[in-house]
């Protein structure tokens, strides 16, 4: 591994790192301040609320991934006025895709609430913190898709700087909502609606201001024509399609937890939102994976490859075991950023226990993230695919089967499961594939 490709991977990985870190702020931010100030009922409340609109937010990523694509490849042709054109249609496109769902949300909110279980006591807190979020879809979208745009139009840093400054803004119009005009549920759900809104109407400007300095000016109008409505489709439906397959079954494994009581969901949505913080690293470095690796593959540097595997291998090794000592350590600390554990001993003993499971989940998850990166970047997406919904499919089948017999050990125990089986077998292909192209290569 040379200083060159360790630098490449380093100056990849960390603006990865730092922008998901600031997204998965937004969802934590939320439920600390209302599990420290509001209460475990209200805790509870907002956590099935937040699986349930992410069902309705999941489009909003295949937009942005047909932006990313189409634009990208627009402005590498040096076809300016269509990327133009392209970004401004797909971001019409997502806006009345959030209008329409919009009113699905509202109409379907009571009916989903019941279909997972959530208790009578939390359902009055969820259906207004549901909707209040919901209502604003169109903003999200936009907001979304916009960044998407200066991303793809090689404005990285400031689409950052808007993530990070929407995140500020959530944390603080939340305090000021819930800890000083007293708004409850209501609060958290308009201060991160308002924050959204403040960064989507700088993005507009932004926006405005980059077509102005394009040498062809292009027509506000959008061109939504069956042609490019289903252009635009092509990309994006793979993407949600995947996203709410993973979104329906984190919904389902909630559905699966909430008979277990107020405990186990506190203790539930508490340990999810902890692994998903911690796993930012390891998708930073698997993204940046396949980026580096994609070019490499290219050029038919097939040792670069390998080398480049490793030394992200070894980081996100690094990673793990210090992350892994830390959370051991300080368990109880993580867990009072959304509850009390003291008077809320049940959920801190599920959370405790699952957070000992993540330790091994984390290390497969290693391997997991890194295995896929190379298959998205050796174009196998089919393969990529399978992995992915495989994974669900039976990680969802485990719990099921194991709810009776483990009870709520039955959540952790399929994760697991399932993670091993699958990183297993995506190793297999990764090996296999890489042996395939060094032979061709050696043969040719």
């Amino acid at each position: 591994m040379t200083e060159e490709l360790k630098k490449k991977v380093w100056a990849f990985s960390l603006p990865m790192i730092s922008e998901l870190f600031v997204q998965q702020l937004y969802s934590i931010i939320d439920i600390a301040i209302i599990g420290r100030y509001l209460g475990a009922k209200e805790l509870g409340a907002v956590g099935n609320a937040a699986n349930i609109i992410m069902l309705f937010l999941v489009a909003s990523g295949g937009f942005e991934m047909a932006v990313d694509v189409m634009v990208s490849r627009l402005l590498g042709a040096g076809k300016n006025k269509e990327k133009v054109a392209m970004a401004r249609d797909t971001l019409f496109l997502s806006a009345i895709s959030g209008l329409v769902l919009v009113v699905i949300a509202w109409i379907s909110l009571p009916a989903l609430y019941k279909a997972v279980s959530l208790p009578e006591n939390m359902v009055g807190d969820a259906l207004l913190y549901g909707r209040v979020y919901l209502f604003a879809l169109p903003i999200i979208y936009i907001y979304d898709v916009g960044r998407a745009i200066l991303i793809s139009n090689e404005r990285a840093k400031i689409s950052f700087y808007l993530l990070a400054t929407s995140s500020i803004l959530n944390l603080l119009l939340n305090l000021l909502f819930i800890l000083v005009l007293q708004l409850g549920v209501l609060g958290s759900a308009l201060g991160t609606v308002l924050a959204q809104g403040i960064t989507m109407l700088v993005t507009l400007y932004l926006l405005a201001k980059m077509d102005r300095q394009e040498e062809e000016p292009v027509s506000p109008k959008p061109d939504l024509s069956w042609t490019k409505i289903k252009s635009i489709l092509h990309i994006a439906l793979p993407t949600i399609f995947q996203q709410f397959s993973i979104t329906f079954g984190a919904t389902l494994v909630q559905a699966w937890v909430n008979p277990f009581g107020q405990e186990a969901i506190l203790g539930y949505v508490a340990i999810v939102k902890v692994m998903n913080l911690a796993r930012i690293v390891l998708v930073g470095f698997a993204q940046t994976l396949t980026l580096m690796t994609a070019q490499l593959l290219a050029a038919k540097t097939y040792s670069a490859v390998k080398a480049v595997y490793r030394y992200c291998s070894n980081v996100s090794l690094i990673y793990w075991l210090v992350s892994s000592a830390l959370s051991v350590i300080f368990c109880q600390l993580l867990a009072g950023m959304f509850f009390d554990p003291g008077q809320n001993q049940a959920a801190y003993s599920f959370f405790r226990v699952y957070l000992y499971a993540f330790v091994g989940i984390q290390l497969f998850s290693i391997f997991k993230f890194l295995n896929e990166g190379l298959l998205r970047s050796m174009v196998l997406m089919k393969e990529y695919l399978y992995y992915n919904l495989g994974e669900l499919a039976l990680k969802l089948a485990a719990t099921w089967l194991l709810l009776t017999p483990l009870q709520t050990n039955a959540f952790w125990g399929a994760e697991l499961g399932a993670r091993i089986i699958c990183v297993l077998g995506s190793t297999i292909l990764v090996i296999k594939e890489i042996q395939a192209l060094e032979a061709i290569k050696k043969a040719g």
